[in-house]
């Protein structure tokens, strides 16, 4: 009897200390980051702005709490509700991405559904609808994936209108980041390598074309040389890297940045990272990198417990989602990608951005719930 009750308390801590835990407590580490430093550098944005000081930081706020309400639903919420409801995801994201441009653009995007508390950004939810429907196709199909025009290309095509539409929009970085984690998804779940070669041979000329005409050619340059376009094109990335570098190895410390004060645009969301690393130098950067690496880990450990294919595939989608994100937000900061509207998971100021990454945690602890 004692032995039953001391294996009884074993399994009770072992469920409440596995992967879930570590997760949320990593989580709830950079959400803490972001808020900081939302509110640090902010503050300052919001005075440019002519808003109050706490503007960015309560909105953001707004919108964790939110996303924890989402979280919580999607936790409870079986895995096979996707399924069932997956024309329904599909056609509203793709609706919703139509919608946008018929709001005004926002510096010179249309990107943005404006509601009254929020800007809702749809290509955010095709984050999480391209993960849902490749975890669903992959699984369903898997016998028809080796014929490239029954298996493969409807796929890619279905996926390639949402990225289409997001391009146009234009955010080629969401755009980007979203075939990108399409093409591991559809590799990992068993997809030719010759016809995803294929496909991104196929990819190359129109990519070209495309930055070398207009404005995208100059950005492209200011990439390889920024200081040769400091008043234009490369001023944002000369100063990220000019606060990367003032940083050093142990930082200025919290709230002694100097960027932040009106030298370097958008600096509490698309380059979030370059004040932390110069308020907290290498090693602080390295902790946030180190937190997003485990962050992937850890859902990719979930992931490899899953026999259902339907529900490994959805797990591995979003922590490479996670992982790719996170590098490209920092490739960017550090200047080794071309300059790119991309948030840091979890850290960046967007309330879109932090509602469907909350939503998405969820749906990675309902699957490690389900293997209970």
């Amino acid at each position: 009897m004692k032995n039953r009750e001391i294996m009884r308390s074993v399994n009770s801590f072992d469920a409440i200390f596995d992967e879930r835990l570590f997760l949320f407590l990593m989580i709830l580490f950079l959400l803490f980051v972001g808020c900081l430093y939302i509110y640090n550098v902010g503050a300052m944005q919001a005075q440019r702005l002519h808003k109050y000081e706490y503007y960015f930081v309560l909105r953001q706020f707004m919108a964790i709490v939110i996303g924890l309400v989402l979280m919580m639903i999607a936790y409870n919420l079986p895995l096979r509700v996707y399924r069932k409801i997956l024309p329904l995801i599909y056609f509203a994201t793709l609706f919703l991405l139509m919608v946008v441009f018929f709001f005004p653009a926002i510096n010179g995007s249309h990107r943005w559904i404006k509601l009254p508390l929020i800007n809702f950004q749809p290509s955010e939810l095709a984050k999480f609808t391209s993960i849902v429907y490749l975890a669903h196709y992959l699984e369903k199909k898997s016998e028809k994936l080796s014929d490239f025009l029954r298996g493969f290309m409807p796929a890619m095509i279905l996926l390639g209108v949402l990225a289409a539409l997001i391009l146009l929009e234009p955010d080629y970085g969401t755009s980007f980041l979203i075939m990108s984690v399409a093409i591991t998804v559809m590799f990992i779940g068993g997809a030719s390598l010759k016809h995803i070669l294929g496909i991104v041979a196929f990819s190359i000329p129109p990519v070209i074309v495309l930055l070398f005409n207009g404005y995208h050619r100059e950005r492209l340059l200011s990439f390889l040389d920024p200081w040769s376009y400091y008043y234009s094109s490369g001023y944002q990335l000369v100063q990220s890297l000019v606060a990367v570098g003032s940083g050093g190895m142990f930082g200025k410390g919290l709230g002694n940045s100097v960027q932040k004060l009106y030298f370097l645009p958008e600096a509490h969301t698309d380059f979030i990272y370059s004040i932390i690393s110069e308020e907290f130098g290498f090693f602080g950067a390295l902790i946030i990198l180190f937190v997003m690496l485990s962050i992937f880990f850890e859902i990719k450990k979930i992931a490899m417990k899953c026999e259902d294919k339907y529900k490994r595939l959805l797990c591995l989608g979003v922590a490479i989602m996670f992982m790719y994100q996170s590098l490209l937000h920092i490739g960017v900061t550090l200047g080794l990608l071309p300059t790119k509207g991309i948030a840091l998971p979890f850290v960046s100021y967007g309330g879109s951005s932090m509602m469907v990454s909350l939503f998405m945690i969820g749906i990675v602890f309902r699957c490690r719930k389900e293997l209970e």
